[in-house]
């Protein structure tokens, strides 16, 4: 299980690569942790749902992580388990995809992570692709003196549609750990507790398949 906080910055706080930077390196300083390793990555996820929004209403959500061009793609399925003072809880179930294009909305639903949210969601069916997170990705791996590990990403992030026309841009910053011990869960809660104060703003409680699907029509159906 997946524990975490996000942030949701300015719209254009992370527009440019050096803001994304030059906020990561407050983070690290805030945080008191020592920094593990640190990059910049390009990410594209589609974003699937049914024209009812059966997996976006029950708080779950099924992504597929793409490469550009050729090569192979990740279906994730999540689950919120709680949400506990901003603090995320989260169930996750990955498959590898050797060819993503190939994959019909059965498909989708006879896979591992759609099995899993078929149980979720009653009567799930229909899945396609709603929506397209375009993100640049800052991120550093911070540690403790006891090997902790706590991850830190600022995403500067473009939501398309399912045509791939520009609908939105915004800008998230996430803290996680995905060890469950109290000892980790309260570090977890310290660091957030800093990052809220540098930031100037509360932990969200939308995950990014929910902000993609605010801005595409979640709450009537989809093609009305």
């Amino acid at each position: 299980m997946e524990h975490e906080y996000r942030w949701h910055l300015g719209k254009g706080a992370l527009a440019a690569p050096e803001a994304s930077e030059e906020l990561r390196e407050q983070l690290i300083q805030a945080s008191g942790l020592r920094l593990h390793e640190q990059a910049r990555i390009s990410q594209h996820t589609l974003c699937f749902d049914s024209p009812d929004w059966s997996l976006t209403s029950v708080g779950c959500s099924l992504t597929a992580l793409v490469n550009r061009g050729a090569g192979p793609s990740w279906l994730v399925a999540k689950e919120t388990v709680q949400w506990v003072d901003g603090r995320r809880d989260v169930l996750e179930l990955t498959e590898y995809v050797a060819d993503l294009v190939a994959l019909s909305g059965a498909d989708l639903i006879a896979s591992r992570p759609g099995q899993y949210l078929a149980r979720r969601a009653s009567g799930l069916c229909g899945l396609s692709v709603f929506g397209y997170l375009s993100q640049r990705r800052t991120k550093a791996t911070l540690r403790t003196d006891d090997n902790a590990v706590l991850a830190l990403s600022c995403d500067a992030v473009e939501l398309r549609d399912a045509c791939s026309r520009l609908v939105n841009t915004f800008a998230i910053l996430e803290l996680e750990v995905n060890q469950a011990s109290r000892a980790n869960l309260d570090l977890l809660s310290r660091v957030a507790g800093k990052f809220s104060a540098l930031v100037g703003r509360a932990p969200a409680d939308t995950t990014k398949p929910q902000i993609a699907a605010t801005h595409l029509g979640w709450g009537s159906q989809r093609g009305h």
